[in-house]
């Protein structure tokens, strides 16, 4: 059993939390996985229904405050997944790319 102060080390090293390097339990599928670094989240895994939805685990409803009608982009990468986005983030995201781009034509 490691001690306090390589636990520490240990969390500082992996950007995470003393408890989550203790007590982190979370699985996907049958395996156990390593905690996140902080402000990176896994909430298991969804299923597809027939129609293509799939219901957003409440936790990540609550750390992303996600409420009905809420407008999502849905990006993909053929290598590297589906990923969601705030539809109002991704547009100021895109604005500011815009604005940025502009000014550099212009100088």
């Amino acid at each position: 059993m490691p001690d306090i102060e390589k636990c520490d080390r240990l969390a500082a090293f992996y950007g995470i939390k003393i408890d989550a390097l203790l007590h982190y339990e979370e699985k996907v599928g049958k395996t156990k996985v390593a905690p996140p670094p902080e402000g990176k989240f896994l909430w298991g895994t969804v299923k597809v229904g027939n129609r293509g939805q799939i219901v957003i685990p409440k936790e990540a409803r609550d750390t992303f405050a996600l409420k009905e009608g809420d407008r999502l982009v849905v990006l993909g990468d053929e290598k590297q997944g589906i990923a969601l986005i705030k539809a109002e983030k991704f547009e100021e995201q895109l604005r500011t790319s815009i604005e940025l781009s502009r000014r550099e034509m212009e100088e």
